[in-house]
């Protein structure tokens, strides 16, 4: 497995090889948590090409949408959030 780094502004940290299995890391993301690039040794990015999109779910009038960190969300749901509630639906 190539060695990663998360580039920061201090300069490069070694990321652990159990830690970018776990996450399916790879050169050319962003770390999910911090946002910073990851890294080869050499310090090169070159940027992934994300996924194409899939179409949206439909499940009668609510939508699902995938959202750009992988996750799903309907319409109804992205709304509960944007309101600070969570309905009966």
């Amino acid at each position: 497995m190539e060695e990663l780094y998360l580039e920061t502004k201090e300069g490069k940290v070694k990321i652990d090889d159990r830690i970018a299995q776990k996450y399916d890391l790879k050169k050319g993301t962003v770390s999910p948590f911090t946002q910073n690039h990851i890294v080869d040794k050499a310090g090169e990015f070159k940027r992934e090409e994300p996924p194409k999109k899939r179409d949206s779910i439909n499940q009668g009038d609510d939508e699902i949408e995938e959202m750009e960190n992988g996750f799903y969300l309907s319409t109804s749901e992205m709304l509960d959030i944007a309101q600070g509630v969570d309905s009966d639906f």
